[in-house]
């Protein structure tokens, strides 16, 4: 009798013991996951602050009249490469001369534009689009034959109703309808060469790269910064000369993903900032 209990006793002992190392190795588990978690956070912390400081760096040495590299000629419009704090970032330098104000442009004008960016794939979808925009734009309350008007947003329970006034910002027209985010951003990354020649190839083209609702005056400044595999930040800031200095306008921020990816562009924040 006294056998079976020390049996027993030793049992249970053992149990409670295995149970001990279970519970000690799970909270060991819990500890470094914990940890590798504040890693990571701190880790991202990091890089988007070198990323921040990057950018300022590049919106103070172009915030000039003239080309500010010594030595190099003017290389407007142009994708240049750069490495401020160690991290890489492509800058392209230009003007709003060449582009359409989606705010005074005519019909045909927009219509045209929209199947010239969209590269015919859109034909179809052409005339909804641009009379979409139409109808945000103007005062009235008429619908245009394939537009869309208050009620249409409404029906979609979208939230939001035309502004029936011009577009105050170029983001806006992401609310447009038929406007999507892939329309409107392209794919800046895939017209950027790193070739030994340093061939570029053409820029993308997007409903942002196609539109302004600013002066021709007006400074852009797009930015790219690659991120791990196939995402990028993909910044465009709008430049306004006021009491002799370059002030922000707009700051427009996306993340976005390369064509390479299995869906890209389908996951786009956006960010703005106005003066």
């Amino acid at each position: 009798m006294t056998l079976n209990l020390k049996v027993k006793n030793n049992g249970s002992a053992l149990i409670i013991v295995l149970w001990s190392l279970v519970l000690i190795s799970f909270l060991a588990g819990q500890y470094l996951d914990h940890n590798r978690g504040k890693a990571g956070i701190a880790e991202n912390s990091w890089d988007s602050l070198r990323q921040k400081e990057a950018v300022d760096s590049v919106l103070h040495l172009f915030a000039t009249d003239s080309w500010p590299i010594p030595g190099q000629e003017n290389r407007k419009g142009i994708w240049n490469s750069f490495s401020p704090n160690g991290i890489d970032i492509w800058v392209k330098v230009e003007d709003e001369s060449t582009r359409i104000n989606i705010n005074t442009a005519p019909a045909s004008r927009i219509k045209e534009k929209v199947l010239e960016l969209s590269r015919d794939e859109l034909w179809d979808e052409a005339d909804k689009l641009t009379d979409a925009i139409l109808d945000w734009r103007d005062t009235d309350l008429l619908v245009r034959t394939n537009g869309a008007e208050a009620d249409f947003y409404d029906a979609k329970g979208m939230g939001y109703k035309p502004a029936n006034g011009p577009f105050k910002v170029l983001t806006e027209l992401l609310l447009v309808r038929g406007v999507t985010p892939g329309l409107f951003w392209g794919d800046p990354m895939a017209g950027i060469s790193t070739g030994e020649e340093g061939e570029e190839k053409p820029m993308p083209r997007s409903l942002l790269d196609g539109f302004t609702v600013y002066p021709k005056s007006v400074k852009r400044i797009s930015i790219v910064i690659p991120g791990k595999g196939t995402g990028y930040s993909f910044i465009t800031v709008f430049l306004e000369m006021k009491n002799a200095r370059w002030d922000i306008l707009q700051l427009c921020r996306s993340m976005l993903v390369t064509s390479g990816g299995e869906t890209p562009l389908d996951q786009t924040e956006t960010e703005i900032e106005l003066s």
